[in-house]
This record gives C-alpha cells, structure tokens and sequence, in this order.
C-alpha cells in the first residue's frame, strides 16, 4: 500500500505471523463488526530509507519491519559504523547489522538476539548479527532520531536490505539514512486478544500457567 495506507486485519494461515493472531473461525465470526468499522486500529511504526551516493540519493524505500545490511561474499567480517544523530555510536565488526522497528523486532531482529519490543512502542532496536566483540549487545533507542549507517570497506556481495527485499549493492563512501515515516502500518485490533498471549502461543514459550479465571 505503500502511502496509502489502509487498516489490515492479518488472518493467520500459516504457523507463525505475529501481525495475523485472527484464526478463520474468528474471522467468519467478526466478520459484522469487522464491516461495520467497530474495531479499533492501532498505529505501527514505518520508517524511510535512503541510500546516498556522492551527495545523491540513488534509492529510497519505505519500511515497515527492518533495515539490514548484510556482509555478502565473500563472507568476511564486516566494519558497519553507526552514527546516531550525526554523532558516531561505534564502528561493529559483524556480519552484518539490522535496524528494526517494534513490528519487527519479531522477525530477523529475535533471530540474531535482539530483544522484544511491544508493537507500540516508538523506538527502533539495533541488533548486530554475530558482533566479534562480545560486549556489542542489541540497543534500543527512540524513533524520533536519525539513524546512519556507513561501510568503508564493503565486499562484493555487501547488500542494503529493506523487509527481507534487496534495495542496493553497497559501494564505499555509501550512506544508509533511516528515520521516521510520516506513514504508519494500521492494523485492526480484534476484541479479547492479549499481547502475552499472543508471544507464548507463537514462540511456544513453556512454563507453568495458571489457567483459573482468578489468575
């Protein structure tokens, strides 16, 4: 939908899908309320990415789960420096580094350990994808700062990956600028669904419940 975004409401027809929790049964069910406009719509975040080259911008692209780039063949480690609001953060030796929003802190941000965030909340997290310094940990930070990311010295493979799409080949000198977008991802929030529950029925986390009304 790009600009013009529209209220979704995500039916799971598969396994997992954090954004589809409504099961067919529900769907058929709500489908009156769902019409009628009686459900409320909750605001994710998206962002913009621009990749500048020599003072142009040579690609842009609107978001909605994360921005990565990703070391490429031939497969060494690679130097990402981070810079946040124009000041450097640090320079990661990694495989490569992901800049995600709450939405998709679920997806390849959990995989390369970065923490959960609720869908929300207006911050991006900062995962690096196996750091060699082991003190180099996932960082949260608001959404309302600029966000860059250069690679000085990039191999042939180095990519800019926006939502699982290759947008471009990194060069040297390259500049990956994130920010805020003036667009938000609307999603219809179906009555009795809660966020807990949500992430133990997907993540399939263990433990002993409490299954009486009173808990």
């Amino acid at each position: 939908m790009g600009r013009r975004q529209r209220p979704v409401l995500g039916v799971n027809l598969g396994k997992l899908g954090f954004l589809a929790d409504v099961s067919i049964d529900e769907l058929v069910a709500q489908l009156a309320s769902i019409c009628s406009g009686q459900l409320p719509v909750v605001e994710h975040l998206m962002f913009d990415c621009r990749l500048q080259r020599g003072g142009q911008a040579v690609a842009e692209q609107l978001g909605l789960n994360e921005v990565a780039i990703l070391a490429g063949a031939p497969f060494a480690i690679l130097d990402v420096d981070l810079y946040v609001d124009s000041e450097l953060v640090t320079t990661y030796s990694c495989d490569g580094l992901i800049l995600s929003t709450p939405v998709g802190s679920t997806a390849h941000s959990l995989s390369a350990g970065g923490p959960i965030l609720r869908q929300d909340m207006q911050a991006f997290v900062i995962s690096p994808i196996s750091p060699h310094t082991l003190t180099n940990r996932p960082v949260v930070d608001s959404a309302d700062r600029q966000y860059e990311l250069a690679v000085p010295r990039p191999h042939a493979g180095t990519s800019l990956v926006v939502d699982g799409m290759v947008v471009a080949q990194i060069e040297p000198n390259d500049r990956v600028h994130v920010r805020r977008s003036d667009s938000c991802f609307k999603l219809l929030a179906m009555p009795g669904h809660n966020y807990y529950q949500t992430l133990r029925e997907k993540l399939g986390w263990g433990g002993r419940l409490r299954l009486d009304a009173g808990r």
